[in-house]
């Protein structure tokens, strides 16, 4: 059974070398000329779409790179401006916080200059002499009590 599918298998292999075909490509047609052909010599022979595409192929080449260049720098460019976006919108998040700090800070410090002056409106002498009279007051209190 091998041995009939490698004979089978030979017998396709020489019937396709006997019977040659024109080679054909989406890029273009080409066929090679042996020497006994119309041509004096091997040679390789192009229709006109595929030497079109040998002639321009540098300049396709050329173009294609200037726009991959062109993507590449828009693409770099649209990634810088989203960068400078993205920071110019942390700065004012941490104005904004900054700010909202320095208000805080301003009316703690308004509420303890308002608990200092409170404080500063107790007049020391008078604080004093009042201390003075009542412990007068008291002591001449207890003393009139005790003498009772």
């Amino acid at each position: 059974m091998v041995l009939n599918t490698l004979i089978k298998t030979l017998i396709l292999f020489l019937f396709s070398l006997m019977l040659p075909e024109v080679a054909y490509s989406s890029e273009g047609r080409f066929i090679l000329v042996p020497q006994s052909g119309t041509v004096p010599f091997e040679a390789t022979c192009f229709d006109t779409e595929a030497t079109a595409k040998l002639l321009t192929w540098k300049e396709f080449l050329a173009k294609e790179m200037k726009t991959q260049c062109e993507f590449e720098k828009r693409t770099l460019a649209l990634d810088s401006e989203l960068v400078i976006e993205n920071m110019q919108i942390t700065l004012g998040e941490t104005q904004v916080r900054y700010q909202v700090e320095i208000d805080t800070r301003d009316r703690e410090i308004e509420t303890l200059r308002d608990i200092i002056k409170k404080n500063k409106k107790l007049n020391i002498p008078v604080v004093v002499a009042t201390s003075v009279a009542v412990g007068f007051g008291v002591g001449f209190g207890t003393y009139h009590f005790a003498s009772k």
